[in-house]
């Protein structure tokens, strides 16, 4: 500030040694003017000699120095062979020259603090419009956009607030997109699962659990109790929120009578938001299939018993004697010839069966009447001994790609059937017809004794037999429409059956033909 003042006063003294110069003025006003021509008869003289004579004499100079015991500000000028100096106090800051620069001084400063407050209340302002965008985050809204140039002292700021709403709203639109891929896939579970907080309220829950409840959950959270109904699956999720252990149980549940392996297993334990997540896996098909079984290898023995002592009785009877009378021995070997045949009868079925569950379709061009034509000549005898009459109507050039093997068992057992279940001299119809939706419609029909109709749904069960005396005597064993179910089945057919006792039955199939 002081070499500022010095500066412009000094300027001053020029213009006034230049003035001074040219027009010879006297008695300038806070001046003095002292011409110098080498010799001094002051002391001030003297003092302003001696400082050019150090100077080196120049042809300009400015000085402070001491005159008249003031400290004064003296510029010097070279004139022809002599010097002129002037001479003033030297300026302070209450001098007029120090007075305007100090005026200039703090008229600048003034704009530039306010400019300074201009340029902070804008950066306020925009971080104040960052903070607002860090809270709109926070409440999962969408931050509005700040924009500013580059070399502004708060960019780094405002473009990491700008960088991370853009962020956060792509991770918000990943964790949307996964949420509904993890609905999916829960949905499509073949699972039931529910998901329970601490709290015993559902978080989580897919539509197979509602399913094996037996009543939609509603998807607000809800106590796990309004919708766990079965005493023991509620017992086992409780001891899990209390032992904090993983459980497992096989349980039936209450009104869907589903049977369901049941698992509670509890997610972050001992922690203040553990879990538990309850899965049931719908096991009934299996415990059915596994009864099934029972019931199978049940029958097959209790079917497999009676032939089998059937003639080991007759032997013995035989052995001890009996033989010896040719009648009686005619009449038990005729019996064991009978018992036998039933009884190999009885392993066709029963390999028949299991070749229906475990072979593949071996397709080829089939002719149906030619095919039907067949079947009637190998069981010829049979329709003989009944005296049935047995009739086509089957247009001969109907084809289907189908398995012939199991096509021709399937008619086989349909044929049997009728003749069995027929009565003396009765009429046996086998019709074929091609329909408009590239499927075949076979009709097996008599007019024999009939099925009743409490009893029709059951006809095709292992080992059912509607007149289980009738059927044995005729040589049946109980297989040969649930052969002809597994055969048709495994030919993606349908069968129905219609039936009046009394008057008659009427088997119909249908048979993709494409």
């Amino acid at each position: 500030m002081e070499t500022l003042i010095v500066k412009e006063q000094a300027r001053s003294l020029q213009m006034v040694a230049d003035i001074y110069q040219r027009n010879q003025v006297d008695n300038l006003p806070d001046v003095t003017v002292t011409t110098l021509t080498g010799t001094a008869d002051t002391t001030n003289e003297r003092l302003l000699q001696e400082t050019l004579t150090r100077a080196g004499q120049p042809k300009h100079l400015t000085q402070s120095m001491r005159l008249s015991g003031k400290l004064q500000l003296v510029y010097f000028q070279k004139q022809s062979n002599t010097y002129l100096a002037v001479s003033q106090v030297k300026d302070t800051l209450a001098t007029p020259a120090a007075i305007s620069l100090l005026s200039l001084y703090l008229a600048t400063a003034v704009v530039l603090i306010g400019l300074d407050y201009r340029h902070r209340r804008h950066e306020a302002e925009l971080i104040a419009q960052s903070v607002a965008n860090l809270n709109r985050i926070r409440h999962q809204k969408q931050p509005e956009p700040v924009i500013l140039a580059p070399r502004s002292p708060i960019y780094p700021l405002v473009e990491a607030v700008n960088r991370l709403g853009s962020e956060v709203v792509h991770l918000r639109q990943k964790v949307r997109l996964r949420q509904v891929s993890f609905d999916r896939l829960i949905d499509h579970l073949p699972l039931g699962v529910m998901l329970i907080d601490s709290d015993r309220e559902v978080v989580l829950r897919n539509e197979v659990m509602g399913t094996l409840v037996g009543h939609p959950i509603s998807k607000s959270r809800h106590s796990y109790v309004d919708d766990i109904k079965t005493y023991a699956l509620a017992r086992m999720i409780e001891h899990t929120f209390r032992s904090q252990s993983t459980h497992h149980q096989e349980i039936t549940l209450i009104g869907t009578n589903k049977a369901v392996d049941a698992s509670a297993v509890v997610l972050n334990p001992h922690t203040d938001h553990f879990q538990v997540l309850v899965i049931l896996y719908d096991v009934t098909y299996l415990r059915q299939v596994e009864q099934m079984q029972l019931d199978f290898v049940g029958n097959v023995s209790h079917e497999l018993k009676t032939p089998v002592t059937a003639i080991s009785g007759f032997a013995e009877t035989l052995l001890q004697g009996a033989k010896d009378d040719p009648d009686a021995l005619k009449q038990f070997l005729t019996i064991i010839y009978q018992e036998s045949t039933r009884l190999s009868q009885l392993i066709t079925d029963i390999l028949a069966l299991s070749q229906a569950d475990s072979q593949n379709n071996s397709v080829q061009t089939v002719h149906l009447a030619k095919l039907v034509a067949s079947v009637e000549a190998s069981l010829q005898q049979q329709i003989t001994q009944k005296q049935v009459h047995v009739m086509t109507e089957i247009p001969e050039d109907l084809t289907l790609q189908i398995d012939e093997m199991r096509l021709s068992q399937i008619i086989r057992n349909l044929l049997t059937n009728a003749i069995f279940y027929n009565h003396e001299a009765g009429n046996v119809l086998i019709s074929a017809t091609q329909k408009s939706n590239q499927q075949v419609e076979l009709v097996v029909q008599d007019n024999g004794i009939g099925i009743e109709s409490d009893e029709q749904q059951r006809i095709f069960e292992r080992f059912y037999r509607v007149d289980k005396a009738r059927s044995r005597n005729n040589g049946g064993t109980g297989l040969g429409l649930a052969i002809v179910a597994e055969l048709v089945a495994k030919l993606d057919g349908k069968i129905q059956v219609n039936s009046q006792l009394g008057v008659g039955t009427r088997f119909v199939i249908t048979l993709p033909n494409e």
